[in-house]
């Protein structure tokens, strides 16, 4: 439900993105640090925070190297394959026979996940992908190519057709899109409010880019293609025909639900998939001067039954039926050291939605931007995604600043503040009309050999109350040897019905990482990583940051009492083939079996293993 505005205008790193590397002054800093300081990933229930590691455990496999030094006519190819699993049996695979599989008691298939990912580039000008994925508890499919899901796509990039006619962009296969400031199609990955409200004023956005990721949504599966005419238009027309998960009844023939978790690990899962077709379409038409970026958008969207969703209290103006369309104009200045983008949209029932951001450099090394949105009481949307409390964009305003400055060589203060207004219920709040308020400082301290950050935020909405404390400092004497420190801590407040409840969580890690190069034909590092957290309950929950094999990401959530450990190593066998091994253990003091249903361990602690293959060719 609560994604909060993750999809942004953010920069491509093939598909997936990490904006933050083009920040000179966070360089220094852990990205996966970077991203749980910029994220509000505490307000994400567990199903949400399972897709956001999916996301995330992509975010930096492929990056785009057409503007690297390749020659044209070389060939290069490279594969990547993991697996991982828990070592620890869980209930849905104690007793796998058909008749609890059929009576959704236990998973289909065996614990093991397992992805392979291979790339292929010719030149600067083309590229071609091929993703494969199952996930834990699905079972192995009989037709090609046997993973449980798969994309692909062939990309051209640059080539020039007539003297006014050049192909900025094109993909055929599964693609994303980031249009305008995400009113209408949005399927880029962003880091939360302050990075997005800061991104917003980058230059790039209108773009296509190949689904290089493993999740199961968010992305188109047709055409999209990017032409420059002439020295001053564009035009990026895209269609996409899909079929999307959902739960459909055949004896109405509708749909009561769409599916995006990609689970098809029990009968009920599986049964969901692949529920109805999805056409998309739409065209955007740009005009670009020298100190200007304008354009218009249309898009039409249909789905092959009526999307009936159940009433609740807080999607009553949610889009129902099997069609709509949208249109927006974007617009783009640059003048007099400020910088203004923004949207403004409408669907075909004349709903509005609105996002205007202006950034100003106030000196050379302090800049503001301040931004507002306006999302309409019954606006609607099924791709779009912007900044915002609400995912589907709809019933809120709100304004928001960010202020970022560098102190001295080695200081750097971030600060953001977002005011919000709903005028509908929202999911946990029944109120018609409600407020709220988000805030946060960051102090950053960067330096050859030791860096650190502290940073504080404070979150009111609804009938809660949260305040977060974190703190980083990481030493690095020489190139062979470093280490992280990490320290967080949580205060929780909800008043309701006059009575006010208080829970209270901390954690305190401590990671080394020694880089070997003794052997130089095989060179390998290992990171060891230790962690006491002790939290009252799910709401004071703790997120660390914790090394994981390359390309992954690691943010385990942690709540009640215990201690975690995990091991990573990378070894280098010559130039071409590269080997990622990691363990991870949670011991629980005050419980003696973990998670629920399907997923239950008996015991109290949790070992997981995972394994990667990487390839040059």
């Amino acid at each position: 439900m609560l994604f909060l505005g993750f999809y942004g205008c953010f920069l491509s790193i093939f598909g997936q993105d990490v904006a933050f590397f083009e920040q000179e002054n966070d360089l220094n800093l852990d990205w996966q640090e970077q991203i749980l300081q910029q994220i509000d990933i505490e307000n994400l229930g567990e199903a949400a925070y399972g897709e956001l590691i999916d996301e995330l455990s992509d975010l930096v496999i492929w990056s785009d190297t057409t503007t690297s030094s390749i020659l044209d006519g070389r060939l290069k190819k490279n594969v990547i394959w993991s697996s991982n699993r828990t070592l620890n049996q869980r209930a849905g695979y104690i007793d796998q026979s058909a008749g609890r599989q059929s009576l959704n008691k236990a998973y289909l298939g065996d614990p093991w996940h397992h992805s392979v990912r291979y790339r292929l580039q010719y030149g600067k000008h083309w590229q071609a992908g091929l993703n494969m994925e199952k996930d834990a508890g699905e079972t192995w499919r009989h037709q090609f190519p046997a993973f449980d899901s798969w994309h692909a796509f062939i990309r051209a990039k640059d080539i020039r057709i007539t003297s006014n006619l050049k192909l900025q962009d094109a993909v055929v296969g599964h693609y994303r899109l980031r249009m305008g400031c995400g009113l209408l199609i949005n399927q880029g990955f962003s880091l939360g409010k302050q990075y997005l409200s800061r991104q917003l004023t980058q230059q790039r956005t209108n773009t296509i880019s190949p689904f290089a990721s493993n999740a199961e949504y968010g992305y188109m599966q047709g055409t999209a293609m990017n032409l420059r005419i002439g020295e001053h238009f564009s035009l990026l027309p895209y269609v996409s025909a899909r079929q999307i998960d959902g739960t459909y009844h055949s004896d109405r023939h509708v749909l009561t639900a769409l599916q995006d978790d990609g689970y098809h690990r029990t009968q009920t899962e599986d049964s969901h998939r692949h529920a109805a077709w999805e056409i998309v379409s739409g065209a955007r038409l740009g005009w670009r001067g020298e100190w200007y970026d304008v354009g218009i958008h249309g898009t039409y969207t249909q789905l092959q039954y009526d999307y009936i969703r159940n009433n609740l209290y807080y999607n009553t103006n949610y889009f129902r039926g099997h069609q709509f369309a949208q249109f927006s104009a974007d617009y783009t200045f640059r003048a007099f050291g400020a910088f203004l983008r923004g949207e403004f949209a409408v669907d075909d029932k004349g709903a509005i939605a609105n996002l205007t951001a202006l950034q100003y450099g106030l000196t050379d090394n302090w800049t503001t931007t301040l931004l507002y949105r306006y999302y309409g009481l019954k606006y609607r949307q099924l791709h779009g995604s912007s900044l915002g409390e609400n995912s589907e964009m709809q019933g809120e305003q709100g304004v928001t600043l960010n202020i970022d400055g560098q102190i001295s060589a080695h200081w750097q203060l971030q600060g953001m503040m977002d005011l919000f207004w709903f005028g509908q219920p929202q999911y946990g709040i029944r109120d018609n009309t409600s407020q709220g308020l988000e805030g946060m400082v960051r102090l950053l301290y960067s330096h050859r050999k030791v860096n650190g950050s502290l940073a504080y935020r404070i979150k009111k909405k609804g009938d809660y109350f949260r305040h977060s404390f974190d703190g980083m400092l990481s030493i690095e004497p020489n190139g062979s040897f470093s280490s992280k420190t990490q320290l967080r801590a949580r205060i929780y407040n909800r008043k309701k019905d006059d009575i006010v409840t208080n829970s209270y969580g901390f954690a305190v890690s401590q990671s080394f990482a020694w880089n070997c190069s003794t052997w130089k034909s095989c060179p390998f590092s290992l990171v060891g990583q230790a962690c006491y957290f002790h939290t009252d309950d799910y709401d004071s929950r703790i997120y660390l940051t914790e090394k994981a094999i390359l390309y992954g990401f690691g943010l385990p959530m942690l709540y009640g009492e215990g201690l975690r450990y995990s091991v990573t190593g990378t070894l280098k066998i010559g130039p071409h083939i590269n080997v990622d091994l990691k363990w991870a253990m949670t011991n629980y003091a005050n419980r003696a079996t973990i998670s629920s249903d399907l997923q239950e361990i008996k015991g109290n602690n949790q070992q997981d293993l995972w394994l990667q293959l990487r390839l040059k060719l």
